[in-house]
């Protein structure tokens, strides 16, 4: 059968796969892929399949034609493998997930839970990618407050999302100087993992094999940009899969912390899972900069912020600034946004409705239901941070040790080096078409 009313995905794509067999040519992927996330090409004139691997075409799939491309029975080999030595790093909104895959009810909060499931499958270290978010934020609020400082290139985006960060390089290249240049969480975690954690454990890096556990599929393309360091990259619905076929039940095992040096994280690393999430920890972060006070900002408490696909808009007084900010989730929305950039100084971009928590690697839901899923997945991260006992990046014990002993301070030489990235314009695949 001609697939003529199903979205395109090339063999080669590294994050998605379509199950032909299964495809009854329903257009549902076409257009969540063209209305919804905002694709849009010619055929015709473009030189490949334009894909920003966000996955949302498999979510909506209503016959289970569209998955992940699937990587986590490389992982089982490397665990069965007594030479290798193989972390994991956990995004997240995994852990505001995982349990919907073993019965449990969207958004129950599964920690240490899912922790103790991970040591006893295997892995010799298990990290929490919250604090590779709290590096984040430190890196990312040094390098606003300077643009403010210094009247540098604004409005500054956000650029922890990868289907946002492709999509600004294929349609709008000539915004790129807008992006911050700090990799996200999982490619600073990734980077601390090949320098830092190998120089404190005397460990080589051929010895060494780096897993991140993700709800976005995307993460599978963006760990192969040359300087993110992560070997694999697994989605939650993967996690669940390996968990059963080696016989282990979340709900059943021994719960178990983090491994020391990159343990669990602020409040405000763990709410990156969710919709202005990024903003409100940014902004705590450039607060304590530019007054030495600590505040919550409340964001995140804005009515706009429980509704998906929108945009959330605020101005924040911040000393002697009046920031204004935007958080933006959907493509669509994101092409209002860029018609106004003169009016923000700051914006989060996402591409998933209501951030990562909804990303195309998550344990599928019900079609009807998966909005309402998704919420509540959000609103279990916003709970744990406001019961987390640091709820500010820059208090992070972790982070202000390594700062310390090998960073010196954020934004300095060697942060830069290690922690920031460059992007590029990849607008030559639209072919002839204008981006």
């Amino acid at each position: 059968m001609e697939l003529s009313n199903a979205v395109r995905i090339d063999e080669d794509n590294i994050a998605i796969k379509r199950i032909k067999e299964k495809c009854v040519n329903c257009g549902i992927c076409k257009n969540v892929c063209e209305k919804i996330v905002g694709i849009r090409y010619d055929d015709k004139k473009a030189r490949e399949a334009i894909c920003i691997h966000c996955g949302q075409c498999i979510l909506n799939c209503p016959v289970g034609s569209l998955v992940p491309k699937y990587d986590y029975k490389k992982v089982l080999d490397y665990l069965h493998d007594t030479e290798k030595i193989v972390t994991i790093s956990v995004a997240p909104s995994v852990r505001a997930s995982i349990g919907e895959g073993f019965g449990l009810d969207a958004g129950t909060f599964l920690e240490k839970e899912l922790v103790g499931a991970l040591k006893e499958v295997g892995f010799d270290y298990v990290f929490d990618v919250t604090f590779g978010a709290d590096m984040t934020i430190m890196e990312e609020g040094s390098e606003l407050v300077n643009r403010l400082k210094n009247k540098l290139t604004l409005p500054m985006f956000t650029s922890c999302c990868p289907s946002w960060v492709k999509y600004l390089e294929i349609y709008h290249p000539e915004k790129i100087r807008h992006l911050s240049t700090v990799k996200s969480p999982i490619g600073i975690q990734a980077s601390l993992l090949n320098t830092y954690f190998l120089k404190v454990n005397e460990l080589d890096k051929k010895s060494v094999i780096n897993v991140a556990v993700v709800p976005c599929t995307a993460k599978k393309f963006e760990i192969k940009r040359t300087e993110m360091g992560m070997d694999i990259a697994i989605t939650t619905n993967e996690l669940v899969m390996l968990l059963k076929e080696s016989n282990i039940d979340i709900t059943k095992v021994q719960p178990s912390d983090f491994s020391p040096l990159f343990g669990k994280g602020s409040g405000s690393g763990l709410i990156f899972g969710k919709s202005g999430g990024v903003m409100e920890a940014a902004l705590r972060y450039a607060n304590y900069l530019l007054t030495g006070e600590d505040k919550i900002i409340n964001f995140l408490d804005l009515a706009e912020n429980n509704k998906s696909g929108t945009i959330k808009r605020a101005t924040v007084n911040i000393g002697d600034y009046n920031l204004r900010v935007a958080a933006v989730t959907g493509m669509p929305n994101l092409e209002v946004v860029l018609n106004e950039l003169d009016n923000y100084d700051f914006i989060e971009v996402m591409n998933c409705p209501n951030g990562c928590v909804s990303g195309g690697g998550q344990v599928l839901s019900p079609i009807t239901k998966m909005n309402e899923i998704n919420l509540e997945r959000g609103e279990s991260l916003v709970e744990d941070d406001k019961n987390n006992k640091i709820r500010f990046s820059y208090q992070n014990p972790d982070v202000i040790s390594i700062y310390k002993t090998y960073l010196d301070y954020p934004n300095s030489p060697k942060a830069l080096k290690i922690l920031h990235t460059n992007f590029k314009d990849r607008s030559d695949i639209l072919g002839e078409q204008s981006p």
